[in-house]
């Protein structure tokens, strides 16, 4: 699933496309995927629009209209992404933004169809719908802010990390890289961490957000592409992901691959060694 890296790349390659231009037209593929209006509804709307600004709420591309013609709020998901060369494979085609001057297609394609693509009337409208369903985003969360909301629940590191109510933006991929970078066990209770643990954590989700961002993410198979196609890079440098059994890079032991309450059907990547699961003790929120 793309996650806030994965996202953010898309979401740099369409600005140039997009961002200050007129969409001349819009088709929809699949009408499945939408949300908000109907097929024709959609079309009319943001056909004719100009594209005020392309950005990012977690792991949701947004684009901004003018004149008054809604916002266009896409959750790629599983397998969806956009595409500024013709997709590889076009019968996964969901949605296609004609632009005008210069013109050029944007394609957003969705294999497995799991994606969303909501039109909202305005953009007080898109924020409510993100703040029902997120917290703040992983890159700009202050760390008291990260330590207040990781108190409150005795669940966990990673599945709370990985909760995007707590924290918009991370999934798996990046959970086990932060946890592994701050030497926190996966399962230690969220609340059980001192304000040094959640310090280090803090610096370690911007370390490696930023990290994955400028590898223009991370591809595993063939669910992510930038929006040129290419694959980001990012597996070809993390510590854990993906790498069951292979020596740890920082004590050569091996890096063991589990599962964890909290997280069905998910691996989880660390390094028991490295990542000492500590007993909880009461009281130790603010202790160095």
């Amino acid at each position: 699933m793309p996650e806030l890296p994965e996202v953010e790349t898309m979401v740099r390659g369409l600005r140039p496309a997009m961002e200050g231009l007129t969409i001349a037209s819009v088709t929809v593929h699949d009408p499945f995927l939408l949300q908000g209006a109907t097929s024709e509804e959609f079309e009319r709307r943001v056909g004719g629009s100009s594209v005020r600004r392309v950005g990012r709420r977690g792991k949701w591309v947004v684009i901004e209209t003018g004149d008054d013609r809604g916002t266009i709020v896409i959750q790629p998901r599983m397998t969806g992404g956009f595409w500024l060369v013709s997709p590889d494979r076009p019968e996964h085609i969901r949605v296609t933004f004609e632009m005008r001057h210069p013109g050029g297609s944007v394609w957003f394609c969705d294999a497995r169809r799991l994606g969303k693509v909501a039109w909202f009337a305005d953009d007080s409208a898109a924020e409510a719908a993100f703040a029902r369903s997120h917290g703040p985003d992983a890159l700009e969360i202050a760390a008291d802010e990260l330590a207040s909301r990781l108190s409150k629940t005795a669940r966990g590191i990673k599945p709370t990390l990985m909760d995007q109510k707590v924290l918009a933006g991370i999934g798996n991929i990046y959970a086990d890289e932060a946890l592994f970078r701050s030497r926190l066990h996966p399962e230690r209770p969220a609340s059980g961490l001192s304000k040094a643990e959640v310090g280090r954590l803090h610096r370690a989700i911007g370390e490696i957000l930023a990290e994955a961002i400028a590898a223009e993410g991370s591809s595993f198979d063939a669910g992510y592409r930038t929006v040129l196609g290419l694959e980001g890079g990012f597996l070809a440098q993390n510590a854990m992901y993906g790498r069951g059994g292979k020596p740890c890079p920082s004590c050569s032991g091996p890096i063991l691959k589990a599962k964890i309450a909290g997280l069905v059907g998910r691996p989880t990547h660390y390094c028991p060694k490295c990542q000492v699961m500590k007993p909880s003790r009461s009281g130790n929120r603010g202790r160095g």
